[in-house]
């Protein structure tokens, strides 16, 4: 394989990364996601990292982990924005590939949000910080969409590829499966991929002209990991038992109450069921509003009228009025179906 372009990205040994893992010890194994296990370690000059060493059991597997590599390693090296992870060297020696990330301390955003039955429990996010995670997401993805020299799209935002420092400053992870696009194109045609509890409906459609992805399917996303920090509650979740439901499905009818209302009231008892239940009423009221505008946008509008990520960043820091990306004729999309009708059962989804 061709050496990733890697603008400044070291280039380490296995040797080197095996001895700052202490040989890969389970002692040190931090997480593990579908393309390998990372691993907390600290290099010779004393800098702390995470190390991910890619895997593979198949000739298939092998070519798929050597693309996620080269793509991860590219796109990392040419971003530099306090809300990405940043990738600071890699290892490509014979049959071994390695990711050498920064060390963030604090997990995912998801481990935060949700406490499974195999979790040890967390202290909730409070409301503030929650703002302060959305905020931070949205100028990450900003930078990337619009800062960048060629634009990269994500495709694959959830609250678990969101980690947090020690401060709760969200960084954006896992940048195997972006694509670039020049500033003149519109669209990068490719095969949708990405979590499905996440995806972009366009992309479930049978007719493949619209399987066409642009950054407003990042956008999408974004919108859900927006609803999740609003309810506590996961992409897709068990409603009743053995029966699954997506978020984004679920919440329709209570943001009918809140938006296609001539008032908001945020302290209706109707409206209470949409918020985490283990921070009731500890919110402000403007900035809840701007969640839920800029989700509603986000999700419910057609691909083409969502917000671009600058102008969510201007809803969340105050500089625009919610209502400019939301106004009360746009709750037809709550009511029609779209875009919903092409969903695919969530059932089956796992909520652990």
């Amino acid at each position: 394989m061709a050496e990733p372009s890697r603008g400044g990205v070291h280039k380490y040994s296995f040797e080197e990364l095996a001895k700052a893992t202490g040989d890969f010890s389970n002692n040190n194994r931090v997480g593990q996601d579908g393309s390998g296990e990372v691993y907390e370690g600290t290099l010779p000059n004393g800098k702390q990292v995470a190390i991910k060493r890619l895997q593979y059991n198949s000739d298939p597997e092998k070519q798929q982990v050597e693309l996620l590599f080269e793509n991860e390693v590219k796109t990392n090296s040419r971003t530099r924005h306090p809300n990405i992870v940043e990738v600071v060297g890699y290892c490509s020696e014979e049959a071994d590939r390695l990711i050498v990330y920064e060390f963030v301390s604090n997990k995912s955003l998801k481990s935060h949000l949700y406490v499974g039955r195999r979790q040890l429990a967390t202290a909730p996010i409070d409301w503030p910080t929650r703002m302060k995670i959305a905020l931070g997401i949205a100028e990450g993805l900003a930078y990337l969409h619009e800062e960048c020299k060629s634009g990269i799209i994500h495709r694959d935002i959830k609250s678990d590829n969101i980690l947090l420092d020690d401060k709760f400053n969200p960084k954006i992870r896992n940048f195997g499966i972006s694509k670039e696009f020049a500033d003149s194109k519109t669209h990068v045609s490719t095969v949708p991929m990405g979590t499905p509890d996440y995806l972009a409906p366009e992309h479930y459609t049978q007719d493949d002209q619209n399987k066409k992805l642009t950054d407003k399917s990042d956008v999408f996303s974004f919108g859900v990991v927006l609803l999740e920090l609003i309810t506590g509650k996961l992409a897709a979740f068990e409603k009743e038992r053995r029966e699954y439901i997506f978020l984004t499905i679920w919440a329709v009818p209570l943001l009918k109450q809140i938006l296609d209302a001539d008032y908001q009231d945020l302290d209706a008892e109707n409206c209470k069921e949409l918020f985490d239940s283990k921070l009731p009423n500890n919110f402000e009221k403007n900035d809840m509003e701007k969640l839920i505008y800029s989700a509603a946008a986000c999700i419910y509008k057609p691909a083409k009228l969502r917000p671009h990520m600058c102008e969510i960043v201007k809803v969340l820091n105050g500089d625009m009025e919610p209502k400019t990306i939301w106004v009360r004729s746009d709750c037809k999309y709550l009511y029609n179906g779209s875009p919903y009708a092409p969903f695919p059962q969530a059932q089956g989804t796992s909520s652990s």
